[in-house]
């Protein structure tokens, strides 16, 4: 990668740091990394960070940020992006409670591709990089277990209802996204920066919750970006 004086970074809690840590009583918290992702990346470019990232942020909210923050991009060459966990999630407390109900991810497959070309695009309109980084794997069973960690015996019934018996179902949605990204990094000419494979199963790289990568996840992904770019 070039010299560069600023690398900035939009996306949701993988590019924000969230730490998730299971605690002995069964209950648990987040927390942020002192030393993100994109700080590991600025820290080895010596390079100033900007980090617009936000827990829970969908494309369109990530849109939306991007608008109001386009000013403190000025002098960034690289814009590392990471979106469509939150995107590819589901409501599951509505699931649970109304399992024979119609219900859709956060964000519409379509949607959620054409906003992240736009996005991509409007970037690099401004004269920036556009670093599109894939999903990083998921734990299902990790998740399910944290996100009905507080529902009754019937709720999580009525939730492997509407997986049809399988957990799996989860992962294969959340890779349904993954391949979204792929397709809008080939579809805009963007570097994809795949740290999906290099992550495996996630084994040792994830925390507790099955989705948020530990400081170890943290500390592999940035070394990909750093050597894929």
């Amino acid at each position: 990668m070039d010299l560069i004086m600023k690398l900035a970074a939009l996306g949701d809690s993988i590019i924000k740091g969230v730490l998730f840590t299971q605690e002995e009583n069964g209950h648990g918290h987040y927390s942020l990394s002192d030393h993100n992702i994109a700080d590991r990346v600025a820290d080895s470019l010596h390079c100033e960070v900007v980090n617009l990232g936000k827990m829970g942020c969908t494309i369109e909210a990530g849109e939306r940020i991007l608008e109001r923050h386009m000013n403190s991009l000025d002098g960034t060459k690289y814009v590392l992006m990471c979106y469509g966990g939150n995107d590819s999630d589901y409501d599951w407390k509505a699931i649970a409670n109304y399992p024979d109900g119609e219900h859709h991810p956060k964000t519409p497959l379509r949607i959620f591709e054409k906003t992240y070309a736009h996005i991509i695009n409007k970037v690099r309109e401004m004269g920036y990089t556009p670093l599109i980084m894939s999903l990083p794997p998921m734990d299902a069973q990790r998740y399910f277990d944290f996100f009905t960690s507080t529902f009754t015996k019937e709720q999580k019934a009525n939730v492997m209802k509407w997986l049809k018996g399988s957990i799996e179902t989860i992962w294969a949605g959340h890779e349904l996204y993954n391949d979204a990204v792929k397709r809008v990094a080939d579809a805009t000419n963007s570097m994809l920066v795949d740290i999906t494979t290099t992550l495996g199963n996630g084994k040792g790289y994830l925390c507790a919750d099955g989705i948020h990568p530990n400081l170890a996840g943290q500390s592999k992904i940035a070394s990909i970006i750093l050597r894929n770019t």
